[in-house]
């Protein structure tokens, strides 16, 4: 399959980025030799985490004023780093994973479990570095997978067990399922309207306030990742099977893919600018990070990896 000419590409995208004074961070893993990086991307330029040992992984990011919060693992720790400098975050288990970040004023919230999920792992979220452990049913099969702060409210997204749920304010809420098996990627809040994705099953699905919707795919195997409201629009990133997509209000578009596989992560929006993350994957050799602008693929690097998540700061 040809190759995207990268350096061209990225050469426009940083123009557009430079004439309407808007950056772009992505951030993931880099696979470097032996050695396994958590990185950010400035405007396409690579970013490398200060690390300890040899396994890393960004998988959150967020922004606040100039500030650049990212959040991952680093040798079994849950930490994020605050504009470069890592903090390992407590924990009692073996084990502990950060999954999201989010900041509201002077508060920072991480979330993620404690634990080896399957056997020991605990839902849990960091409120300024202190833990803070979210009731749960299942034994060692809980974790959250993400963060939103809303006025005084707190919500956590995540799995218990064999339900998707959420937290709010600490309080347990089982979302409504078809199937045997169901989780929640991801959270955000538009108005008074709460906005939850996830799997069902074999189905990507979002739910409103709670009520399912399940959303349109090839019917083997999807699953929605992360979500962004822009006024009345919403956008839904995930997968279909092997491809990539993201849904606009419902619909399914396919997006194009190099190698074998791909996989949406995440995905935001500025102005008319439709941005979205993850990875394709060649059967024998690795993931490898990608971007979509405006539907138009672009390689991030060479190099093997993922990217995990996306913000942009205008």
């Amino acid at each position: 399959m040809k190759k995207v000419n990268f350096i061209l590409l990225l050469s426009i995208f940083i123009f557009g980025i430079s004439c309407t004074q808007i950056k772009v961070y992505i951030a993931g893993g880099g696979w470097d030799d032996d050695e396994h990086n958590a990185i950010y991307w400035l405007d396409g330029e690579r970013i490398t985490l200060h690390k300890f040992g040899k396994s890393a992984n960004a998988k959150a990011i967020t922004t606040s004023g100039s500030d650049i919060y990212v959040a991952g693992t680093n040798e079994g720790d849950a930490v994020y780093w605050f504009n470069g400098e890592r903090t390992i975050l407590p924990k009692l288990k073996r084990l502990a994973d950060a999954r999201a970040i989010c900041v509201s004023g002077s508060n920072v919230y991480v979330a993620g479990f404690d634990g080896s999920y399957g056997l020991d792992a605990v839902p849990v979220y960091w409120l300024n570095g202190e833990r803070i452990v979210l009731p749960s049913l299942s034994d060692g099969k809980a974790g959250a997978s993400a963060i939103t702060v809303s006025g005084l409210n707190v919500y956590i997204a995540g799995k218990d067990g064999d339900d998707a749920v959420y937290w709010l304010n600490g309080e347990r809420i089982v979302l409504p399922k078809l199937t045997n098996s169901a989780m929640a990627q991801a959270i955000t809040i538009s108005g008074s309207n709460i906005y939850i994705v996830g799997i069902d099953g074999v189905d990507a699905v979002y739910w409103l306030n709670g009520e399912q919707i399940v959303l349109p795919s090839l019917g083997v195997h999807s699953g929605a990742n992360a979500i962004y409201i822009s006024g009345s629009d919403v956008y839904i990133a995930g997968f279909d099977l092997y491809h990539a997509v993201y849904w606009h209000n419902g619909k399914r578009i396919v997006l194009p893919i190099l190698g074998d596989s791909a996989c949406a992560n995440a995905v935001s929006i500025s102005g008319s600018n439709i941005y979205i993350v993850g990875y394709y994957y060649i059967l024998g050799q690795d993931t490898f990070p990608i971007y979509w602008h405006n539907g138009k693929l672009i390689e991030i690097s060479g190099k093997r990896g993922q990217a995990n998540d996306i913000v942009i700061l205008r």
